[in-house]
């Protein structure tokens, strides 16, 4: 069972942070590595490697555990590790598009590792706790469920990565 992230949450996420970068660039370039432009460069960079090392772009869920998906690199979550699988929240836009719930988040002691940058589908969700089997109650006991109508996470990907028979 796969969840994707949005591609527009994954771009604007990749801009915003090389604007950052870029912007401290051009301003270092300008007037020389002042404290303000050194700092931003440095912000930005750091900005940057967390969208390449830690934004995933897809979760996929089995038995043994959860495969967070990144650009630059894959994270495995094993159940016996994760405390709870809770939501993040939807988001600035929530509003204008109706979401009640934002994406999944895995929590490992005080660490959160978010999963999925939007929320899934009620069939999605089903598909999850099933994998999940006896932990589900255990680790989606406070998870609230999407609502009727949310869109399945693979909806604007490539028809592979839709389930069996609704590509």
């Amino acid at each position: 069972m796969t969840l994707h992230s949005r591609w527009q949450g994954i771009i604007a996420a990749a801009i915003g942070s090389s604007a950052v970068l870029l912007g401290g660039m051009l301003v270092v370039a300008d007037v020389g590595w002042r404290l303000m432009p050194t700092a931003t460069v440095l912000f930005g960079g750091f900005l940057v490697a967390i969208v390449v090392f830690d934004y995933p772009v897809a979760s996929s869920f089995d038995a043994n555990g959860v495969t967070r998906r990144m650009v630059l690199r894959r994270q495995r979550l094993e159940w016996d590790r994760v405390e709870l699988l809770s939501r993040s929240r939807p988001g600035m836009v929530s509003g204008f598009r109706r979401l009640a719930h934002g994406g999944l988040v895995a929590v490992v002691g005080r660490r959160r590792y978010l999963l999925t940058d939007r929320c899934e589908s009620l069939e999605e969700y089903e598909a999850v706790q099933e994998v999940l089997g006896d932990r589900a109650t255990a680790l989606m006991a406070t998870t609230p469920e999407p609502t009727v109508g949310t869109v399945p996470t693979w909806w604007y990907r490539r028809r592979k990565w839709a389930p069996d028979n609704q590509g």
